[in-house]
């Protein structure tokens, strides 16, 4: 079996915004709206958790219900930080999750995932234990000192950037999210923590499309990829 934790709980900060920007609408549909979507499409996923804050529950609730999705199992409420709040949800997946079903860690905020690379994910986490999508670096990458001096010039050929779904197998998942609580750890990305415990991280290319929607540019992007596809 397979399963998916969509982080629903970031704010419109820096969209100028003081609602859930993942409840902001693309085309007349909220954002998260399309992205269960893509997931309850995908017929390798068997369940969905929703992670959101406490006060988003009830509208998550509304749209889950008028879109018809049924593979929803429970809109949960997140945690102070985005690690808590997927750790929430893998808790609520212990009872019901085995330790060799694969669990996919998404960000609502990403509503253009393709179907394939949710489906490469889940294979490439069942083959060595978590996979992430991701993009190849375009542009040269500099590491630099704190008075913003340069210290070096990075290979690029060697560099992606992280993006979701992020798939790592249950008992894997478990194991690391524990330890990092027990470290007082907290990562930048969910395989980070699988990383920690010295567990394998396949690269699966993405899309450029997959973009993650932060700002008032990014929603004019959307647009534009959801009116190409039209």
């Amino acid at each position: 079996m397979n399963y998916v934790v969509i982080c629903a709980g970031g704010k419109g900060v820096r969209m100028g915004k003081e609602k859930n920007k993942v409840l902001l609408k693309l085309r007349g549909k909220e954002i998260i709206a399309r992205t269960i979507k893509k997931f309850e499409d995908t017929k390798e996923i068997n369940g969905i958790i929703i992670s959101t804050s406490k006060e988003d529950i009830p509208e998550m609730q509304e749209i889950i219900e008028r879109e018809k999705f049924e593979k929803v199992k429970e809109v949960i409420e997140g945690g102070e930080k985005r690690q808590d709040s997927v750790w929430n949800g893998i808790k609520k997946l212990k009872e019901f999750a085995e330790n060799e079903d694969v669990i996919l860690v998404h960000n609502a905020a990403n509503p253009f995932i393709e179907k394939e690379t949710i489906r490469k994910c889940i294979t490439e986490a069942r083959k060595y234990g978590a996979s992430v999508a991701a993009q190849k670096v375009k542009d040269t990458i500099k590491r630099v000192n704190k008075e913003l001096l340069v210290k070096e010039t990075l290979n690029r050929n060697e560099l992606w950037q992280m993006q979701t779904p992020q798939a790592i197998m249950f008992h894997i998942a478990v194991k690391a999210f524990e330890k990092a609580y027990e470290d007082n750890f907290y990562g930048t990305d969910d395989v980070q923590l699988v990383e920690r415990i010295h567990g394998k991280v396949k690269i699966v290319e993405c899309s450029y499309k997959n973009i993650k929607i932060t700002t008032k540019e990014d929603i004019e992007l959307g647009e534009k990829i959801l009116g190409e596809k039209q």
